[in-house]
């Protein structure tokens, strides 16, 4: 019997070791990089067809996305090392995510995570910048591979940090300087899109077609944009009466901006603009002119933060199609505007606000004034507001042909039309509540 039970011993002994060996193989890898780490999946490499569960204890993190691509369910998988809560006030780390567009029509992404309860006052900041050739799964990625770099700093020291494991990544054979020293193209960057679309049933037909081309060059010092777009939109209608009605609209346009930077807080530039619109009553328009901005906050924290101040100056001149309620078919006049932006994406959520002021000189009596606000709250666990806002007060339609528009261009819009105010508004309230947790992904009957 003794011999039996030392050999069951032996048997129980392997099975052991070999269940031990089979769990070690499923253990998450953690990827430091410090020189040209790639992609996040290399970040916290897991085995895809069971990945590891968080560890008791593990960190609770709170993923907030604002101006940036979101694939939730991809950072689910991919951050298996942490617990995914679906309200931030039960989270450790709130990590919000925003960015802006580069020069170069990239993308740079601003990971700011923020210690709650045991991590209190446990703070900081992370930044990438994306290419504009980069494609969704390169950000997507790019974007796991920087939430996982912030996150090490939460997960040490706590149950299942045994697990995390350092590589690097050898360098890339060309540096980034480099690169940046041998930019044939001077950083411009150019882009042209070509869209449209069509719909139509027995009685109605319409088609809209947009072609727009841009160049852009931005540095630290300056930004140079330009512009050209032409959108033409066309329905036609059968009327009960027996009547086909046909309603073109096209639009021609050509914009330049130079800014130069005079510090972290002023800039200054040029803007000019070439337009043509049936809608607004123009064969051509054209207006140029300085104009001076000065933000409160370093432009540098404009992914968190900006409220800007920019007055311009600008001559401007109309060749009307018909002639306007004021006899014109040709006017130049001086126009001035004052213009106000302020846009917070902070824990709490984000804010976002404008007034715009123009007026003619000397005859500021025909004015413009307009307002925009939009507001996004989390009042407590689980009650969230959502308010937006559009006001304009309209004193400064002088290219309004003088003839009458007919019923039906009314009806589609087809021109300007004479008001006094234009508004919109907006409001959404939702409330959610049960189990705070939300790491499974479960894409089946369409997810």
């Amino acid at each position: 019997m003794t011999g039996v039970a030392k050999n069951y011993r032996t048997i129980l002994g392997e099975a052991a070791s070999n269940w031990r060996l089979r769990v070690t193989s499923r253990i998450a890898v953690v990827c430091l990089a410090f020189f040209g780490i790639t992609g996040g999946d290399d970040a916290f490499a897991q085995d895809a067809a069971a990945p590891a569960a968080p560890a008791a204890g593990a960190v609770r993190i709170f993923l907030d996305c604002n101006n940036v691509p979101c694939d939730t369910d991809f950072f689910r998988t991919e951050l298996s090392f942490v617990e995914h809560v679906r309200d931030r006030q039960t989270a450790d780390i709130h990590l919000l995510m925003t960015g802006q567009s580069t020069g170069s029509g990239g993308r740079e992404i601003t990971f700011s995570f923020f210690g709650q309860g045991r991590f209190m006052g446990r703070d900081q900041v992370l930044k990438e910048t994306f290419v504009v050739a980069a494609s969704e799964d390169d950000v997507r990625r790019g974007m796991v591979r920087m939430m996982s770099l912030g996150l090490v700093n939460y997960v040490l020291g706590l149950p299942g940090a045994e697990r995390l494991r350092v590589t690097v990544q050898p360098p890339p054979s060309t540096t980034a300087p480099a690169l940046q020293s041998r930019d044939s193209w001077n950083r411009w960057s150019f882009r042209v899109n070509l869209n449209g679309n069509a719909n139509g049933e027995s009685s109605s037909k319409s088609f809209y077609l947009n072609t727009n081309v841009s160049a852009n060059r931005v540095t630290d010092e300056s930004k140079i944009n330009l512009n050209s777009s032409v959108n033409y939109r066309e329905s036609k209608f059968e009327l009960p009466d027996g009547r086909t009605f046909l309603s073109p609209n096209r639009d021609f346009g050509i914009n330049g901006l130079y800014v130069k930077s005079l510090g972290g807080h002023w800039s200054a530039g040029i803007r000019s603009n070439w337009n043509s619109s049936t809608f607004n009553n123009q064969d051509w328009s054209w207006s140029g002119g300085p104009a001076i901005e000065w933000d409160l906050f370093p432009y540098s924290e404009s992914t968190r933060r900006i409220l800007t101040f920019n007055y311009s100056v600008r001559s401007r001149i109309w060749d009307y199609r018909e002639e306007t309620i004021y006899g014109k078919l040709h006017e130049e006049r001086i126009q001035q505007s004052l213009e106000t932006q302020m846009s917070m994406r902070q824990r709490w959520d984000t804010l976002g606000a404008s007034v715009d002021v123009a007026s003619f000189v000397p005859d500021v009596a025909k004015n413009h004034v307009s307002g925009y606000g939009d507001i996004s709250l989390n009042l407590f666990r689980g009650l969230s507001l959502n308010l937006s806002s559009n006001v304009e007060w309209v004193r400064d339609q002088i290219s309004l042909p003088a003839e009458e528009a007919t019923s039906e261009e009314v009806l589609v819009n087809q021109r300007q039309l004479a008001t006094s105010y234009r508004y919109y508004l907006y409001f959404g309230v939702s409330y959610s509540f049960g189990s705070i947790f939300s790491p499974i992904v479960n894409p089946r009957f369409g997810g």
